[in-house]
């Protein structure tokens, strides 16, 4: 898996060299969009409506970004995974509850683990 966190600009692109290489996409590449309940999974797809630009970046299409209310200047969690070919876009709010989950798991300020 390759992680990294990146803004969103107001087209929707999230600059990302590596991640992009890392999954082997090339400009032209067909991508198809799968809006998931609390994430955006982006994969290659001979079926795919969007396509890989020129310049290597990630680029969340405007219904997504509606749908998971993302906007310009946003940061999101990019969520690679090479061997599958799929990026995972995961929103502020949806890194904030799974913090807030893995921490829930750690005894309050002051009390000894037991």
């Amino acid at each position: 898996m390759l992680y990294d966190v990146g803004r969103v600009d107001a087209s929707g692109r999230v600059a990302n060299r590596d991640i992009v290489h890392a999954l082997g996409w090339q400009p032209g590449d067909k991508l198809a969009v799968v809006a998931a309940l609390s994430a955006i999974v982006i994969l290659r797809s001979p079926d795919g409506l969007f396509s890989v630009p020129r310049k290597p970046c990630i680029v969340i299409p405007a219904a997504a970004r509606l749908q998971h209310g993302i906007g310009p200047g946003d940061h999101v969690l990019l969520a690679a995974a090479p061997d599958y070919g799929i990026v995972v876009v995961h929103t502020r709010q949806a890194m904030n509850d799974m913090l807030a989950r893995y921490h829930s798991a750690f005894p309050p300020p002051g009390q000894a683990h037991e």
